[in-house]
């Protein structure tokens, strides 16, 4: 492992002569599930299992709401920087974060002073990088985990940053590869490029699948429901989880969440997810009559 903390100030290529990297297939979010948890299956339309559903918050002292952003609270936008929160939407999350039987975080890829500061609640807790950044608690990676996490963003610039329509955001502990704005032939040749630059590394990264993005994160940050299973620990024991996501990086917490109320936007055969809701208008929606039902 000493030779490792020399990785950093390596090529690309050098990294490939090792064949027991190679040999090794990248990791994804996509992985099996945990022993113990359900297959993947086709949801059910959350408003017609409302009262099931209903009754669960009804009778519980206490209920964590953990809520995605993109693609959840808001709607995708082709470039993320433009993303604004309604302040209609802003008010009733403020309503909610202060009800005292709610507790409500917002669980993302964002930085989390990014959400902070797009949304502005100071009572909503905000866990920012798939759950590195927490209040107060942050994910430290070794000292060969940043080495070669700065090797594959220099290396992800230069192969991929040129195409037409990527772009690559850096998020300090990880780097996003977003193709939002990029033709289906040139994402496809930028994920082949970002598969092969990560596959020699993935003792030490791995890649998140979201919507219209590729996440690289080291392996020491765990994920969505992780996450989610470090906050509901705080709470007392029994206290029903709702989580609502977007896309596969949220089917960690699914999986982790899996006798909870679970929920995936927009249609799909297979989750890990109990319920769907179509779109983030539905989340609002949803959120609206869980506060009528709070009251």
């Amino acid at each position: 492992m000493n030779g490792a903390r020399k990785t950093g100030k390596r090529t690309l290529e050098s990294m490939q002569e090792e064949p027991s990297v190679i040999e090794c297939p990248v990791k994804r979010s996509t992985s099996r599930p945990a022993k113990g948890t359900d297959s993947p299956r086709s949801p059910r339309y959350l408003f017609r299992a409302w009262g099931e559903i209903a009754e669960r918050i009804r009778n519980a002292e206490i209920c964590a709401l953990l809520l995605d952003f993109d693609g959840t609270l808001v709607e995708i936008r082709r470039r993320p920087w433009d993303v604004r929160v309604p302040r209609q939407t802003k008010l009733m999350l403020d309503r909610l974060a202060r009800h005292p039987k709610l507790f409500i975080a917002i669980v993302s890829g964002r930085r989390r002073q990014d959400l902070q500061t797009r949304i502005g609640i100071e009572a909503l807790h905000y866990v920012g990088l798939h759950g590195a950044e927490t209040e107060g608690r942050n994910t430290r990676i070794s000292k060969d985990a940043g080495e070669i996490l700065a090797l594959a963003k220099r290396e992800a610039r230069k192969q991929i940053a040129f195409m037409r329509g990527m772009r690559i955001e850096d998020k300090g502990l990880s780097f996003a590869v977003h193709y939002r704005e990029a033709t289906v032939r040139v994402a496809r040749a930028a994920k082949s490029r970002l598969l092969t630059l990560v596959a020699p590394l993935q003792h030490f990264l791995k890649v998140f699948e979201g919507a219209m993005v590729w996440e690289v994160l080291p392996n020491e940050i765990r994920g969505k429901g992780a996450a989610a299973r470090v906050l509901l620990s705080e709470l007392p024991k029994g206290t029903p989880a709702i989580y609502i996501g977007d896309d596969g990086t949220d089917e960690s917490a699914f999986r982790a969440l899996h006798d909870q109320i679970t929920i995936r936007v927009g249609k799909t055969k297979e989750s890990h997810a109990k319920f769907y809701l179509r779109d983030p208008s539905e989340v609002i929606h949803f959120l609206m009559r869980l506060e009528r039902e709070l009251l």
